[in-house]
C-alpha cells in the first residue's frame, strides 16, 4: 500500500498506511539504524525523536521499498507535509534532518545499493527566519524571586536561583542530585546535549537556596529536586510549575524553564560579559552557537556610540 491521493474523500488528503502494513524491509532498516544510533551514543530523546521522524516517512510511502526512493519522492513528502500536516519551516528541516542522517549512514555503512544515491543531496532546506525569544530582564527576574519569598516557596525560590545563575538547560537541572553541587567550590557536572559532559556553577544566592531548600527536606532521597509524591521532579513538571510561577507574577512574555538560562546570557551580554565567557557558562560547542544567539544584544551599546558619533557630526556642523 502507497500514500494515496484519493479524488472526493477527506478533501484530497493523503492517505498514510498503518505502520505494521509499511513494507516490512524498511521497518527492519529503520530498526537496524536504530541500533546504530544507541552505538554512536545518541541520547535516548534523539534517537525517539529520529525514529518518529522516519516512522511517518514510511507510513507515507507504503509498501516501496526505500532503495527505490529519489528525492522527487521526498519532496512529495515534504510537500504533503507543509500544505496537509501544516509543518513549519522548522518542523519541515527536522524531517530534512532524520532522513539525511538515515540514508548518510545506512549507505556508508553498505546497507543501501551501490548505485543508490542519498535523495536528500537533491533538497536544500528550507530558509528558517531567527526566532526571538523571550526572556527576563533583571528587574523582572528579582520580580519572580520577592513573589516566590512572598509565598515561602522555597523550592521555588531554589529551582529559579539555580536555573538562572547556572544556565543549565532544564534537563540538566532534572538530573541533579542532592550531592551533586559542591557547597565549597560552587562547582557541579551535567550531562547536556549528546550526553556531553560540561561543568557549572552557580552564584553565591543560588548556593544559599539550595542549602535554603535541602534543609526543609527530612527524607534521605538522592534527587535534588522532588515532586509531590517524592519522586524525582520531572521537564514537564517543571514546565508546568514554572507556566503558572510567570502567570501568578503577572509577567505577560512566554517564559518556560529553559528562558531563565536564555535570561542570564542575555542579561549578562547587555551588562558587557565577553562572547568566551559566555560560551563556557552555556557550554557551546562551538563559539559560533553563542555568536548566533547573543551578538546582537551588544548592538545596545554600539547604538549609543553610533548616537553620540552623530550628535559630534552634527555639532560640528553648527
Amino acid at each position: 500500500m502507497s500514500s494515496l491521493f484519493i479524488e472526493g474523500s477527506d478533501d484530497n488528503l493523503t492517505q498514510l498506511c498503518k505502520l505494521e502494513e509499511c513494507n516490512q524491509e524498511n521497518i527492519k532498516l529503520i530498526g537496524i539504524y536504530q541500533m546504530i544510533m544507541r552505538i554512536d551514543g545518541l541520547t535516548e530523546k534523539s534517537r525517539e525523536a529520529f525514529t518518529q521522524e522516519l516512522q511517518l516517512f514510511l507510513r507515507y510511502i507504503g509498501q516501496k521499498n526505500l532503495f527505490d526512493i529519489n528525492h522527487k519522492i521526498v519532496e512529495g513528502y515534504l510537500f504533503y507535509c507543509l500544505d496537509e500536516r501544516k509543518n513549519k519551516a522548522a518542523a519541515l528541516n527536522r524531517k530534512y534532518t532524520a532522513l539525511n542522517s538515515f540514508f548518510e549512514k545506512m549507505i556508508r555503512k553498505d546497507y543501501f545499493p551501490d548505485n543508490f544515491k542519498n535523495p536528500m543531496h537533491f533538497i536544500d532546506k528550507m530558509k528558517t527566519r531567527p526566532v526571538i525569544k523571550d526572556y527576563l530582564t533583571e528587574k523582572e527576574y528579582d520580580r519572580v524571586v520577592k513573589y516566590l519569598e512572598s509565598t515561602n516557596d522555597i523550592k521555588g525560590i531554589c529551582l529559579v536561583n539555580l536555573a538562572y545563575s547556572s544556565a543549565c538547560r532544564v534537563s540538566e537541572i532534572e538530573q541533579l542530585n542532592r550531592d551533586s553541587i559542591s557547597m565549597e567550590t560552587r562547582y557541579f557536572n551535567v550531562y547536556g546535549k549528546g550526553e556531553k559532559p560540561r561543568e557549572c556553577f552557580i552564584s553565591l544566592q543560588g548556593k544559599q537556596a539550595v542549602i535554603n531548600y535541602l534543609n526543609t527536606r527530612t527524607d534521605d532521597l538522592e534527587p535534588l529536586f522532588l515532586s509531590r509524591v517524592n519522586t524525582r521532579w520531572k521537564k514537564r513538571d517543571i514546565e508546568r510549575y514554572v507556566k503558572k510561577l510567570i502567570e501568578a507574577v503577572g509577567i505577560t512574555k512566554h517564559i518556560t524553564p529553559h528562558s531563565f538560562r536564555h535570561s542570564v546570557l542575555t542579561n549578562m551580554r547587555k551588562a558587557g560579559t565577553r562572547l568566551e565567557d559566555l560560551q563556557l557558562l552555556a557550554g557551546h560547542a562551538s563559539i559560533a552557537t553563542t555568536q548566533a544567539k547573543y551578538t546582537h544584544i551588544g548592538l545596545s551599546d554600539v547604538s549609543s556610540k553610533f548616537d553620540k558619533f552623530f550628535e559630534v557630526k552634527e555639532g560640528d556642523n553648527n
